[in-house]
């Protein structure tokens, strides 16, 4: 839900990306609900929902705990001592993300992602503890967005001001109003 809102927010900010998907989406389902094989054909909305996790990932730390002392940067980090891995920080970082405060869901096309370090985007963590619902997460967020955008035009109501709010998860305050009409 709150990547959903979060992509919804980046969508109302970004109108010409509203239209793009509107497009891909009639493109390729035409009238009808999206079905999982078209949710395959909508690199556009991937790409969006990837830079919306990217700006704003709903989890923005994750908790470890080092198994062997080891020494990262340049700081000792004792066995046992509780670890922060930090998506946001990861995905805001300069030297992986060419103008990382600016929405560009074009940062996903396969040419500009193929060399970038594998741990750079973490929205759902990395390595063996790697969130085991991603895909399922990944299929409801293009699927909602893609039902969403058919149907409806997405506008950001007069005087919006949204901003991240920490708790457990990254989320949007006080909530991101969206003015819908429909196609």
């Amino acid at each position: 839900a709150v990547a959903l809102a979060w992509t919804f927010y980046y969508l109302t900010e970004h109108p010409a990306w509203a239209d793009r998907l509107y497009e891909e989406i009639a493109a390729v389902a035409n009238d009808r609900a999206p079905t999982v094989e078209d949710l395959a054909q909508l690199p556009h909305t991937q790409r969006v929902i990837d830079e919306a996790l990217r700006l704003r990932p709903p989890i923005y730390g994750i908790g470890r705990r080092a198994r062997i002392a080891d020494a990262v940067g340049g700081y000792r980090i004792p066995a046992e001592a509780p670890v922060i891995v930090s998506p946001y920080v990861m995905h805001h970082h300069p030297a992986y993300w060419d103008r990382p405060e600016q929405f560009d869901p074009d940062r996903f096309t396969p040419e500009h992602a193929s060399g970038r370090p594998a741990f750079s985007y973490l929205p759902f963590g990395g390595g063996p503890h790697r969130c085991i619902g991603r895909h399922l997460a990944r299929m409801e967020l293009l699927a909602v967005v893609a039902l969403v955008v058919r149907a409806c035009r997405l506008a950001s109501p007069p005087g919006r001001r949204v901003v991240p709010r920490l708790g457990i998860t990254l989320r949007p305050w006080p909530g991101v109003p969206v003015r819908l009409t429909r196609r």
